[in-house]
C-alpha cells in the first residue's frame, strides 16, 4: 500500500518546494559547496601544507563533546593517511579546563614545542589564550561553528561559516563538519599521494556530529547525515565495531536514533566522567585488542554517569518542588555536583518545569560552571548576552550553553535571567505533526513512505501519527527491572514506551482502547525486522 497524500503533507510540512523534491529525497554528495567559500579556508589549508611539508608539530586542539571528539578523529584520519606522524591531539578535561582554548593548554601545546594549533569546534572568541599562542611562535588554525561575539581573536585563520563578514551558503555546519571541509580544502591543494574520495571514509564521525549536536538536518547537514550514516553502516573501524557488539547495534541497519541514543552518550559519557580522551583512542583504535580495552571502558564508566546524573536529577527536583516561586528562568545547582552533568539534568528538569533552565556545579578548581538548556524556541545565547555582566564566561547556541559565574552572582541570576526573558521573544518550534491514520494503515508501505524523509532530528522532526479508539489487547512492563511498557494492539503489531509506565500516561490497567499517539520505526532486534509504534502519547 503506498500513501501518496501522506507523503506530499509531509513534504509540505517541511516547506519543500516542487522544485527541491528531489534533492531533498535524493541527497547528492555532489551538491556539497566547495570548503574554499568559507571565510579564511584557502589560508588555513595553505598553512597545513606548509605544516606538512616543513615537518612541523601539529597539535589537534578539539572539544570534549560528541562532535569536537569525531572532529578530531577526521583530522586523526587524514594525517594517518598522509603518513604524517609529528601530530599529537589536546582534548581539555570538561570540569578542570572548561570550554575552549585555555592557558594552561597553549603551554602544554608550547612544551610540544608546536609551530601550529587546529581548533575543532571551539576558539572563536578565545582571544587571550591565541594572543598567547602567537607570542609562543604559534600559529592557530580555528575551525568551529559557534556564534562568534563582536571582536576576533588574532588567528592564523578562523574557518567559521557563522562569522558575520561569512559568504558561505549555509551556515548551520557543526563543528565536525568545518574539520572535514578543512580535510578537502587540503587535500585539493596537495594529495600528498592519497586516493581522491578516501576522505568520504571519515564521514562516519561527521554523521555522528551532525547527529549529535543537534544542528537543522537540512541543507548540507542532511547530506552530511544521510551520507555519514551510509558510511557507518559498513565502517570498518575496530573501536566502531567494539562498540557495536558491545552494545548489540544492528551495524548495517543503523539509524539515526541508534546514534542519538546509543552511540552519542557514551562518547559524552568519556568527557562527563573526566577522561575525553578515551573516546578519542576509541574511536581512532587501529587494531582490535586496543579497540575491545576501550570499548569496555566506555561502557563502564557510561553506567556510573546514569547513576550519577539520576542521583542529581532526583535532588534538583526534589529542591525546586519546595520552592514557592519559581522564575521563568530556573537557576538551579550544588557545590557537589560535577559541571559536566549538568546539561543532562537541565534536560530532564526542562521536561519537568517546561522553562529554560541553567544548572550548576563546582569544578575541580573551585569555579561555578554550568550548562543550559531553552525551552519553547528562546535564543539561549540572546539571552545569556542579555545579561552578559552576570557570567565570568558563556557561550553556545540558541537551544543549549555553557557558562562560569561567581559565588556572589549566582544567587540573583535566576531573577536577572528570568526578567532578560520577558525582553526575549519566543521563537517556539512548531509542533510535531500530528497525521491521523488507521491501525491497518501500519504497514510496510507506510514505513516506505516514511523513510523516504529519513534521516529525522532537529529541523526535520518525525511524523506522530494519530491513532482513534486503537484496540489495547495486551499491557506488559518489560526489561530487567520492568522499567518499560509494551502495548500489543494486534497480533503483528505493538507500540512501546521506554522508561514508561501506565501512570505515566494515565493509562489504566482496566483500560481497552486509546487515543494513541506515535512514530512509526523499525526494530532489528537479534536480526528480526518488526514494525512497531514508539509512545509519544496516550489519551483515554
Amino acid at each position: 500500500m503506498y500513501f501518496p497524500e501522506l507523503f506530499e503533507t509531509l513534504l509540505k510540512s517541511r516547506g519543500v518546494a516542487p522544485e527541491d523534491k528531489e534533492s531533498f529525497l535524493n541527497p547528492n554528495y555532489d551538491k556539497l559547496f566547495s570548503p574554499s567559500l568559507l571565510p579564511d579556508m584557502d589560508k588555513a589549508a595553505e598553512r597545513v601544507v606548509r605544516a606538512v611539508k616543513n615537518g612541523e608539530h601539529v597539535v589537534v586542539f578539539s572539544d570534549y563533546d560528541a562532535d569536537g571528539i569525531p572532529g578530531a578523529v577526521v583530522l586523526s584520519d587524514f594525517f594517518k593517511r598522509i603518513k604524517y606522524d609529528n601530530v599529537s591531539f589536546y582534548i581539555p578535561h570538561r570540569n578542570d579546563e572548561g570550554f575552549g582554548l585555555n592557558i594552561d593548554a597553549v603551554e602544554e601545546c608550547a612544551t610540544r614545542s608546536a609551530k601550529l594549533i587546529i581548533t575543532i569546534d571551539c576558539g572563536t572568541n578565545d582571544i587571550t589564550e591565541i594572543n598567547l599562542a602567537n607570542e609562543r611562535g604559534i600559529d592557530v588554525i580555528v575551525t568551529d561553528h559557534h556564534e562568534a561575539q563582536a571582536e576576533l581573536p588574532r588567528a592564523y585563520a578562523i574557518v567559521n561559516p557563522k562569522r558575520k563578514e561569512s559568504e558561505y551558503p549555509f551556515k548551520e555546519l557543526c563543528g565536525s563538519a568545518v574539520a572535514f571541509k578543512l580535510v578537502q580544502a587540503v587535500l585539493d591543494k596537495e594529495s600528498f599521494g592519497v586516493k581522491k574520495g578516501m576522505e568520504k571514509w571519515s564521514l562516519d564521525m561527521v554523521g555522528i556530529a551532525t547527529l549529535s549536536d543537534m544542528v537543522p538536518l537540512v541543507g548540507e547537514n542532511r547530506i552530511l547525515a544521510r551520507f555519514g550514516l551510509e558510511v557507518l553502516r559498513k565502517s570498518p573501524r575496530p573501536g566502531l565495531l567494539s562498540l557495536f557488539r558491545k552494545i548489540n547495534l544492528d551495524q548495517k541497519n543503523l539509524t539515526e536514533d541508534d546514534v542519538a541514543f546509543m552511540i552519542t552518550p557514551r562518547i559524552n559519557a568519556a568527557s562527563r566522567m573526566g577522561v575525553p580522551l578515551d573516546a578519542f583512542l576509541l574511536l581512532s583504535a587501529s587494531n582490535e585488542a586496543e579497540a575491545e580495552q576501550y570499548a569496555n571502558h566506555l561502557e563502564k564508566i557510561n553506567q556510573e554517569r546514569k547513576g550519577v546524573v539520576a542521583a542529581m536529577t532526583k535532588e534538583a527536583k526534589s529542591h525546586l518542588s519546595k520552592r514557592e516561586n519559581l522564575g521563568s528562568v530556573i537557576v538551579v545547582g550544588n557545590p557537589e555536583w560535577k559541571p559536566s552533568l549538568a546539561g543532562l539534568v537541565s534536560n530532564s528538569l526542562v521536561e519537568e518545569f517546561s522553562r529554560p533552565v541553567f544548572v550548576w556545579g563546582r569544578d575541580g578548581d573551585g569555579k561555578i560552571k554550568g550548562s543550559c538548556r531553552s525551552y519553547n524556541g528562546y535564543d539561549l545565547f540572546e539571552l545569556m548576552q542579555g545579561v552578559s555582566s552576570e557570567f565570568l564566561e558563556f557561550g553556545g547556541h540558541k537551544g543549549a550553553g555553557g557558562f562560569s559565574v561567581s559565588q556572589e552572582n549566582i544567587h540573583t541570576l535566576e531573577e536577572k535571567l528570568s526578567k532578560a526573558l520577558e525582553k526575549l521573544e519566543s521563537k517556539a518550534v512548531l509542533e510535531e505533526e500530528t497525521l491521523p491514520i488507521r491501525l491497518e494503515d501500519v504497514s510496510e508501505g507506510l514505513w516506505q513512505t516514511v523513510t523516504q524523509f529519513a534521516p529525522f532530528g532537529t529541523g526535520n522532526e518525525k511524523p506522530v501519527f494519530k491513532i482513534v479508539n486503537a484496540p489495547i489487547k495486551n499491557l506488559r512492563q518489560f526489561g530487567k527491572a520492568n522499567e518499560h511498557m509494551e502495548l500489543t494492539l494486534s497480533p503483528r503489531l505493538k507500540a512501546i514506551s521506554f522508561f514508561s509506565t501506565p501512570t505515566s500516561y494515565s493509562l489504566l490497567p482496566t483500560s481497552t482502547s486509546c487515543t494513541l499517539h506515535a512514530h512509526l520505526e523499525k526494530s532489528y532486534f537479534r536480526n528480526r525486522p518488526e514494525l512497531r509504534l514508539r509512545i509519544v502519547d496516550i489519551g483515554v
